[in-house]
């Protein structure tokens, strides 16, 4: 019985500390049986980086002007589809193509940057 406690102590602790990970890089909140929904607008933020990018795209559209936040792969996995530093700015107009969050709401999960020179990755 005592050999087994420390061992068992010792597996809860490395499966308690996996949780925060998991949940941090769930995609759970985006539709990926759609894979294109096309979003036309102006960048205003672009953060390449891990875990995941960041992309702030302004809209206009039927709903009017507004910012629409979007979410996609790590700088890792941009980078080996094409992407480099410097490459989308703040102010370039882009199509970005999008699964859709499942709740409905604007944004989405960004599967390709289509850049206005037609270049994408």
């Amino acid at each position: 019985m005592k050999k087994t406690t420390p061992a068992l102590i010792l597996s809860f602790l490395l499966l308690s500390a996996s949780v925060p990970a998991l949940a941090h890089h769930s995609a759970a909140r985006f539709d990926f049986s759609i894979r294109d929904v096309k979003w036309e607008g102006t960048i205003k933020e672009f953060k390449a980086e891990n875990p995941h990018t960041h992309i702030v795209l302004t809209v206009h559209d039927k709903k009017g002007t507004r910012d629409v936040s979007f979410e996609a792969h790590s700088l890792n996995n941009i980078y080996r589809n094409g992407w480099r530093p410097g490459e989308v700015k703040v102010g370039d107009k882009v199509t970005l193509v999008t699964s859709p969050r499942k709740d409905g709401a604007d944004g989405g999960y960004v599967l390709s940057v289509i850049l206005s020179d037609g270049r994408k990755f």
